[in-house]
Formats: structure tokens, C-alpha cells, sequence
């Protein structure tokens, strides 16, 4: 193999490393245990049920030791339960596509609800304990439900939470309204509806998350944790596959907040401002939560660029929609993403069968290099010259093996993106013994190393390939180190994006192997 073909192959090589470097972590176990069983009633005995960031924010000791219940909502997609201490959301559960049941809800030691109403100072909506007007919901096929819960604070505040739960599906509206009963002016603290800490829905250690929002007409990823004013359409708290989204409806909101915790976990909400109501008046709010997998065109249609958070990509998006397209005819993933593979290798056969006619044309100039630097092997200013003329004589382009190897690379990290990120393949099955396209195929655990297949069958193909190519013995011995390198890089990489590479290797070493095994040309010994 010329040089320059193996500098193109060297770099390829070190950008895959990068991304394999920052795709590194904790494997997510196919099967994962239910949550939080959903219970109808509990009795707080501790103060941090009381719902607040801080504990400097929480009401006082008599108000936390009340007893709280639990209204438990089901439906065909999802377990709600809401706490009548605070009025948020202290369970909620959802039903994927493989029918397991995941908790978006993160357990935490400060037991704290989502969409908690949390103020900075009195009066603290927070600690309010509300009347719920049912104790259970349970919706079945196109149905609808609310739950309505009412309370009050000792400064006359009416607050008034209401619940709408459709039978399928992840969204639930929420509605808040604030009236003042009295006969005085009351000041509204500005408050944050949070979501967090944390969201960890798969109990996954080394899983992240990440606060983001739609802000002043742009998103804006991994905002700090501080207030940030503006015109907000959506906050969301996202992990690899799920996603909860605070999205705004008919009112607005003043900005998104983000904090974090004492152990560095996440907290998104939407924040507003604080207002004067005069006895009789009342301010509301209304959003959606969408509390569920990161599907592409579920976000879509729900939030501006919401679809964003998914993380394909520009060029992972046009993947996505191609690989869906196909799987929607042949059923099975792994089969979308050979045949994909497929497609991708005839869009690029032209340049594939320029660079693999390069590359066999250097292979027949090799006598002639070798005599050439034999004769000015003192000379190098001599032989550089010499060598350039002999390509332009036989009209051989050294630079030909390169492009289409480094046209590869788009595609590969879009489909990286792809796998990475896309929720459908969470689970999916294959054949045989790979069963979760997402994961690495491990067979078994030998001395705490996972054994790999689809990794040592790229390998044992990524070698025979180099042999194929590689003329000059120097070079020989240099390239065997690829596979291995590959090999090693690949090891805890999804099944699926193994698939890719390893068919593409396949196919591109029938290809090498048609023009390869032509006789080369007789050529004139340089004088």
C-alpha cells in the first residue's frame, strides 16, 4: 500500500479512537427490574418529604411530619402517583416498547416530588398539603382523566393543581392556578417548577444527564446552573434514551432555571417571576410533560428543535430516516443496517473502484520504485523528482486510494450517532446471539473480560484485507497492527455499529479482491 494511503488510514484510525474514547462507559443491562412500586398511601415520618432544593427552603417541622397520600394514576403507557404534600409528581413510571416498565422518576435521598412549586421565601407553596378530588384514576382505551387537588396557605392563597392523563401515550398537561381569598394584597414569590435531581431512569452509574432548553429563540445545551431569563418554549432533563420535557402551553413562563445537588446531579424547571394579586385575583400557568424515550418524531412534534436532543446530527438525522424507512420493510435492524451498509458502498462504488484501480496501479509501479531508488538512492532531491515523473508518465494519482476511505468517515460517525443514540435499537434483536443491537455482542465473561464476536470477525477481516494490499514488506509488517488496533477500539462498541464496519470490511475485500487478482501490465525497466 502506498504511504499516503496509509497516512489516510493512520488518521482515520486516530479520529475513530476519539470518538471510541468518548463512547466509553457502563454497559446499560438489556433488562432492567420494574421501579418504584405504586402505592396508594404512605405516612411521612421524616422531614425531607417535604418538598424544596434546600432545607433552608423547606416549611416547618409540624407541617412535614402530616401525613401524606399518594393518588395513583394508571394507564395503558404509564404509573403516576401525586402527592398531596406539595401537589407533584412523586412516582412515575412508563412502559417501553419491549413492555418494561422504567422509572423516570430519580430516587434521591431528599425524597423530594418532580414539578414541586418551590419558592425562595414565604409563603412556601411548596409545603401547601392539598385535597385531591379522587384517590384513583384508571383510564383504559381512548380515555381521558383529571386530577384535581386544592389547598391553602395561611396568607389566603387558593392553589389549585389540575392533572389531564390521556390512556396512552407520555404526555400529562399540568395546569396551576393561584387565587387570593382574602381581603389583602399577597405577594407571589417567583417561584421554579423543578424536574430533578437527576434522571436516571435505567439505574445506569455511569449514565449522564444534561439540562437543556429552548431559550430566546435558540437551544441552549447544558445550561448552567443558574436562573436565565427570556422567552422560553421547553426545559428538558435528558439520559441516552429518555428525556423529560417541561413545555410551556397558552402561558408564559419568565425563564428556565438549573441547579445541581450535593452529589452533582441535575436539576432543570421553569421559572416565574413573582407577582401582586389583589383580593379576587389569580395567576396560572399551564404546561405539557412529556416524560418518556427520546423517539425522533415524537419530539418533533411536540417542541421547537426538541428533536435536537436526540443527538444524531445533521448527517445522523438522514441515516436515522433511511434506516427507519428500511426497517419498516425488512422488520429487523440488524437487516436494516446491512442493507444500509450495502447502499452506502454502492453510492460510493465509483470512488471506491477509482481508489481500488490506484491502489493496483502503485502495486505494478513497485519494480519500478524499487529500481529507481535504488539508482538515486543518494540523490533524494533526484529521486522525488523522478518518482512524480513517473507517475505523471503511466497517469497513476497517488492521492487516488485516499478519498474514498476519508469519504467513509462522515458516514461512519453519523452512524455512529445513530446507534448511539437512537432509542429503537434499545433491545433489539438480531439474530442469533446478538440480541441488543445497542450493546456490545458478548457470548460470555472469561477472567472479567467480555467476549466479543462481531469484533474478532472484523478483525480476522480487517487482516486478510492488509494482506491483500499491502506489497512493500516494511509496510506489511507495520499494517498488521491495524486490525488489532481496530480490533481493540471496536471491543465495547454497540453490535451495531460493529455490523456496519465488519459488513463493510466484507464488502470492500470482494472488491479489492476482483481488481487486485488482475495481472498487472508489463512495464519498462528505467534505464
Amino acid at each position: 500500500m502506498e504511504k499516503r494511503v496509509l497516512i489516510a488510514t493512520f488518521l482515520s484510525m486516530m479520529i475513530i479512537f476519539l470518538f471510541w474514547q468518548s463512547f466509553q462507559k457502563p454497559s446499560v443491562p438489556a433488562n432492567q427490574p420494574a421501579g418504584t412500586p405504586v402505592t396508594k398511601t404512605v405516612q411521612a415520618t421524616i422531614p425531607e418529604t417535604v418538598i424544596g432544593s434546600t432545607p433552608a427552603k423547606t416549611a416547618p417541622l409540624e407541617t412535614s411530619l402530616q401525613a401524606e397520600q399518594l393518588v395513583t394514576v394508571n394507564t395503558s403507557t404509564s404509573k403516576i402517583s401525586i402527592g398531596t404534600k406539595g401537589g407533584g409528581i412523586a412516582i412515575w413510571q412508563i412502559k417501553d416498547k419491549n413492555g418494561q416498565w422504567v422509572n423516570m422518576t430519580p430516587s434521591s435521598p431528599e425524597k423530594q416530588q418532580m414539578l414541586r412549586i418551590d419558592t425562595k421565601q414565604a409563603p412556601y407553596l411548596s409545603a401547601v398539603i392539598f385535597h385531591s378530588d379522587q384517590t384513583e384514576l384508571l383510564l383504559h382505551d381512548s380515555e381521558e382523566g383529571t386530577i384535581t387537588l386544592t389547598g391553602k396557605t395561611p396568607e389566603g392563597l387558593e392553589i389549585t393543581r389540575k392533572y389531564l392523563f390521556t390512556s396512552d401515550g407520555y404526555v400529562v398537561n399540568a395546569g396551576i392556578v393561584i387565587k387570593n381569598t382574602g381581603s389583602m394584597p399577597v405577594q407571589v414569590p417567583a417561584y421554579n417548577l423543578w424536574w430533578g435531581p437527576g434522571l436516571n431512569p435505567l439505574n445506569n452509574k455511569g449514565e449522564q444527564n444534561t439540562a437543556n432548553a429552548w431559550l430566546n429563540g435558540k437551544v441552549a445545551r447544558k445550561i448552567k446552573p443558574e436562573l436565565q431569563p427570556g422567552d422560553v418554549r421547553w426545559a428538558a432533563l435528558d439520559s441516552q434514551y429518555f428525556i423529560v420535557a417541561l413545555i410551556p402551553n397558552q402561558t408564559p413562563f419568565s425563564g428556565v432555571n438549573s441547579e445541581r445537588n450535593t452529589e452533582k446531579k441535575v436539576l432543570v424547571g421553569l421559572t416565574q417571576k413573582e407577582i401582586l394579586l389583589s383580593p379576587g385575583e389569580t395567576s396560572q400557568c399551564q404546561l405539557d410533560i412529556y416524560a418518556g424515550p427520546k423517539e425522533y418524531y415524537t419530539l418533533k412534534a411536540l417542541g421547537p428543535k426538541l428533536e435536537e436532543m436526540v443527538g444524531f446530527g445533521y448527517l445522523g438525522k438522514f441515516v436515522y430516516v433511511i434506516l427507519e424507512y428500511i426497517n419498516k420493510w425488512v422488520h429487523n435492524y440488524g437487516w436494516a443496517i446491512i442493507i444500509l451498509t450495502l447502499l452506502m458502498q454502492a453510492i460510493l462504488l465509483p470512488l471506491t473502484l477509482k481508489s481500488y484501480k490506484s491502489m493496483k496501479e502503485m502495486q505494478d509501479l513497485q519494480p519500478l520504485m524499487k529500481q529507481l531508488q535504488e539508482k538515486y538512492k543518494d540523490e533524494p532531491q533526484r529521486l522525488n523528482v523522478e518518482v512524480m515523473n513517473l507517475y505523471k508518465t503511466h497517469k497513476v494519482n497517488p492521492f487516488g486510494g485516499c478519498l474514498p476511505m476519508l469519504l467513509q468517515l462522515p458516514i461512519f460517525f453519523a452512524l455512529f450517532n445513530t446507534i448511539k443514540n437512537a432509542v429503537e435499537l434499545r433491545n433489539a434483536h438480531f439474530i442469533f446471539w446478538i440480541k441488543d443491537l445497542s450493546l456490545p455482542d458478548t457470548i460470555f465473561t472469561l477472567a472479567g473480560i467480555n467476549m466479543n464476536v462481531l469484533p474478532l470477525l472484523m478483525g480476522i477481516g480487517m487482516f486478510i484485507q492488509q494482506k491483500m494490499t499491502a506489497t512493500d514488506p516494511q509496510q506489511a509488517k507495520m499494517m498488521m497492527f491495524m486490525p488489532v488496533i481496530f480490533t481493540v477500539m471496536f471491543w465495547g462498541f454497540p453490535s451495531g455499529l460493529v455490523l456496519y464496519w465488519f459488513v463493510n470490511s466484507l464488502v470492500s475485500m470482494v472488491g479489492q479482491y476482483v481488481i487486485m487478482s488482475k495481472k498487472p501490465p508489463k512495464v519498462e525497466i528505467v534505464s
